[in-house]
């Protein structure tokens, strides 16, 4: 991936690319003192999801499609500085697991790293983008709705804190390609898809009904669309229940796809996949008892861009979850900063000699600090347990990758270091096994002494040349501290041909 030239003038631009399962979003934002103002905001029909092949592989035609979406983007996009942009996929880009080599043209093409993010995660983003744009009251409750081309997020919240996040794996293209198939839209299509809209919604309903909102909004293509036929149509200026029910006749009463075209207010290129989007809305509605919602600009993308204001002013929604995790699997706390600040110690010394950046320093700190959670579900195998939590939650303000990533180093803290071709069994990329085993060392040596009463009051000298470390501890050490002694002799053998660990 090319490193992106910054230029003064764009010093203080933001921008966020939403690789959608429909459509390619960008937003392009000026930060001005305590406001963001708005330079771009583009979007493009891909219909990734039209792409996405049972064995997870991708249409050629539909990757180069969005490639050249892509590099229509990455020409705004020059000048910025890759700190203050972020590249998110979902739903799609989460089932397309023999996509390896797209991933790697899609981070060619824009010059900037793409994060996936997990269903939750961008139901979280989308809140934020929806609460950002309206007139935020910070007791107001609010549900929120998006429907994309493979999923539906449906968040409720109050002012800008979501409480509640939901991600449905259903969309406006895959719903419309699975029950309208022909083009055929009829009563019996139209109530399995509902059918299925409500088991779904049925193991959540209450909590979300439990909440309650003030006000209801949808984020999306699919929203705007129902809006402005609506509105096109003399049925109020709001997506109301009574209009619902009204397009739902209308849209049975064309009996096609492409009869579509005849309401007014409805563009060609959203025709192909609305049915699908619009029977999601219509079941909601009735499982939901809504009675009104409204539509917004704001949405993932324009999330996006807050949330990364938030890491630029100290505000990292990933810090803050991280302070959760340690809380909820009641972490030491005061002994993982040690970890951590000796882990530190150790990569700022491994830098000098193995090429790591400041995003594997964040990999590490984050394993250092979260090394233990595991502990709090067994002893035994409790660095799996680890991994597992770090897998699997919805950690919010992380990515699949980040996740994955800091997931292995939690795991590969005890026993035989794994090598790379283990570490790859763990769905660890190509381009980041490397760093991550490195990694991994500095990781354990922190840990080890930290065992027991910390008899260091300093972290020992180290010197890493290639796969070689030398580590400079006190004169008489190994009789002082037999126990660590003991230890790193264990650690030597675990470590070991991968590297050579000397004292």
């Amino acid at each position: 991936m090319a490193e992106p030239t910054a230029t003064a003038e764009l010093t203080n631009f933001l921008a966020a690319v939403d690789l959608g399962s429909n459509s390619f979003h960008m937003v392009v934002a000026e930060e001005i003192g305590s406001d963001i103002r708005l330079h771009d905001r583009l979007r493009e029909g891909v219909r990734l999801a039209a792409g996405l092949r049972d064995d997870g592989s991708l249409d050629p035609a539909v990757e180069q499609r969005a490639l050249d979406c892509l590099a229509r983007f990455g020409q705004r996009l020059r000048g910025i500085r890759p700190e203050r942009v972020r590249v998110i996929g979902t739903n799609t880009l989460r089932h397309a697991k023999a996509a390896e080599g797209f991933v790697h043209a899609i981070e060619a093409t824009l010059g900037y790293p793409l994060e996936i993010v997990a269903g939750r995660e961008e139901a979280r983003l989308v809140y934020l983008g929806v609460a950002h744009s309206l007139a935020v009251d910070a007791n107001e409750r609010r549900l929120v709705a998006d429907i994309g081309g493979g999923s539906t997020e449906l968040i409720a919240g109050r002012g800008f804190t979501p409480n509640l996040r939901e991600s449905l794996h259903f969309g406006c293209v895959a719903s419309t390609r699975a029950y309208f198939p022909e083009e055929l839209i009829t009563v019996a299509a139209c109530e399995r898809l509902e059918k299925r809209v409500r088991m779904a919604l049925e193991p959540m309903l209450d909590d979300f009904l439990r909440h309650g909102w003030d006000q209801a909004v949808g984020s999306s293509g699919t929203i705007k669309a129902i809006a402005r036929i609506l509105a096109e149509n003399g049925q109020g200026s709001r997506i109301t229940h009574v209009g619902m029910h009204w397009l739902r006749e209308q849209m049975i009463r064309l009996g096609s796809v492409s009869a579509l075209t005849q309401l007014r207010g409805l563009k060609a290129d959203r025709a192909a996949v609305f049915p699908g989007g619009f029977i999601i809305l219509f079941a909601l509605f009735e499982s939901l008892r809504l009675q009104e919602i409204r539509f917004s600009e704001g949405a993932l993308r324009e999330g996006a861009i807050y949330d990364l204001l938030g890491r630029i002013h100290q505000e990292d929604t990933r810090e803050m979850s991280i302070r959760g995790l340690q809380e909820r699997f009641h972490s030491q706390v005061q002994r993982n900063q040690g970890v951590a600040r000796w882990a530190e110690h150790f990569f700022m010394t491994a830098a000098a000699s193995w090429p790591l950046h400041d995003g594997h320093r964040q990999w590490l700190r984050w394993a250092a600090l979260t090394h233990d959670i595991g502990l709090d579900i067994a002893h035994s195998g409790f660095h799996k347990h680890g991994e597992y939590v770090w897998r699997n939650a919805d950690i919010a303000g992380f990515s699949r990758r980040e996740q994955g990533v800091v997931a292995a180093l939690v795991r590969t803290q005890r026993k035989r270091l794994p090598g790379l071709v283990q570490l790859r069994a763990l769905g660890i990329a190509a381009e980041d096994v490397v760093a991550l085993q490195q990694l991994a060392v500095l990781l354990r040596l922190a840990i080890l002494f930290h065992r027991g009463t910390a008899p260091l009051a300093t972290p020992p000298g180290l010197t890493v040349s290639g796969k070689k470390l030398l580590l400079a501890l006190p004169p008489q050490w190994s009789t002082e501290m037999p126990l660590m002694a003991a230890d790193l002799e264990q650690e030597q053998e675990w470590v070991t041909p991968d590297f050579h660990l000397q004292w």
